[in-house]
């Protein structure tokens, strides 16, 4: 039992450390309010759009990408449906019709990072962007990452911030606060030059970064976060557009939730063994020494603490059933109204380790919904604290078991 609350402690270290590193990031580098300049000069892009099976969002998606404050003639969309045997192929076609900048392409299904280089390929614009199929941008997205990409010329890739699109059952709330606090560490690895993905929904590149490092590969399944992996190891700079706000649709059943976390952590772990020189590596800074070890650590303890919780459960449970099987004497349980005494506070070094992690915790998640000027609700919060520390462990367990077999996680 020492080893194990040795091990709690290891873990709460790490996270407060962690925490705290991040906050004073953000002290130091506050995000940059959003401001009315235009960029001087508005480059040529093509948005590719991969598609599998997509006819519920698609929708939404071509008509918020056809909504862009951006020259019409300067902005080419790119539909690469992925073999999709629902009538994604229908719904685009009517858009053809009427907006000859939206242009569809079909091909065998092959996985997203083949739709995504079919479209680099056919592309010859100066910044060549991505919008999962499942995703919508803000009106003025694609302004404010051109403005970043014109702030700075060493720049080679802008992720946006990411919210969630109309959150309704606890899960979708669960997912809304999560994906809140990935922006404010999303915003934070920025201010230290260590991101560590470039996600799906409208990561844009310059058209150099393919010619120097080549396509996306299949990375298993996780392109977006291999393709960071290799821009770091060619010392490419990559940066978080925090004004401009994209909208993605969530997981709304825990068994396609699972199935897609899974499949990131997976990726995440098979993507670490495929770069493995670069952890501790002082070569690759911020990100080497720092963001992958922190990772990799917070992957395998947060699996080590579930692991200890239900060993410490069952084996309270055995012994009290041991006991009463010994004794005769039924365990007994009385129902008590709480009330709280100081002499009976609990304070020991774990319980105030719990406490500061939490408060660091709901500090992050409101500093990243400011960022955002997100909408967050009582119910969202609840959402979060009651089953994030349940499920997230499930899909870590999945993930470590696919990887340890070398079972491919499915894109779709």
């Amino acid at each position: 039992m020492l080893t194990g609350a040795l091990g709690v402690y290891l873990c709460l270290f790490l996270a407060l450390y962690f925490e705290v590193f991040l906050l004073i990031s953000f002290l130091e580098k506050k995000p940059a309010l959003k401001t009315t300049l235009k960029p001087r000069r508005l480059p040529t892009v093509s948005i590719i759009v991969p598609s599998f099976n997509e006819e519920r969002t698609i929708v939404q998606t071509l008509t918020s990408l056809l909504g862009l404050e951006y020259p019409k003639d300067k902005l080419e969309i790119l539909v690469v449906d992925d073999g999709s045997q629902d009538g994604t192929r229908d719904i685009v076609a009517e858009y053809t019709k009427n907006h000859p900048q939206i242009k569809y392409f079909y091909k065998e299904n092959g996985g997203k990072y083949t739709a995504l280089n079919f479209g680099i390929t056919y592309s010859t614009n100066e910044l060549v962007g991505c919008l999962d199929a499942d995703s919508f941008v803000s009106p003025d997205a694609l302004t404010e990452v051109v403005k970043k990409f014109e702030e700075d010329a060493s720049v080679y890739a802008i992720m946006p911030a990411m919210k969630v699109s109309r959150p309704r059952s606890m899960l979708e709330h669960m997912q809304a606060v999560e994906y809140t606090f990935g922006v404010f560490y999303k915003k934070m690895f920025d201010n230290i030059g260590a991101l560590n993905v470039l996600p799906g929904p409208f990561s844009i590149y310059r058209r150099e970064v393919f010619d120097k490092i080549g396509l996306f590969h299949h990375a298993h399944n996780t392109e977006d976060m291999e393709i960071a992996f290799r821009m770091h190891h060619n010392g490419l700079k990559i940066v978080n557009a925090h004004n401009a706000t994209v909208y993605t649709t969530v997981p709304r059943t825990l068994r396609a939730l699972l199935k897609q976390r899974a499949r990131w952590s997976q990726g995440f772990l098979e993507n670490s063994r495929d770069y493995s020189y670069m952890y501790l590596n002082p070569k690759y800074g911020n990100f080497g020494m720092l963001v992958l070890p922190f990772g990799l650590s917070a992957f395998f303890l947060g699996l080590y603490i579930t692991t200890y919780l239900i060993f410490t459960v069952l084996q309270t449970a055995l012994t009290r059933a041991l006991n009463m099987w010994a004794t005769g004497v039924p365990v007994t349980f009385h129902f008590q109204v709480p009330h709280f005494d100081w002499f009976f506070l609990n304070t020991s070094m774990m319980t105030f380790a719990i406490i500061a992690v939490m408060g660091l915790t709901i500090t992050a998640i409101l500093l990243g919904n400011k960022i955002v000027q997100g909408k967050l609700t009582f119910f969202s919060y609840f959402s979060y604290f009651t089953l994030f520390g349940f499920i997230a462990p499930m899909w870590l367990a999945r993930a470590l078991w696919g990887a340890a077999r070398s079972r491919p996680a499915p894109w779709r």
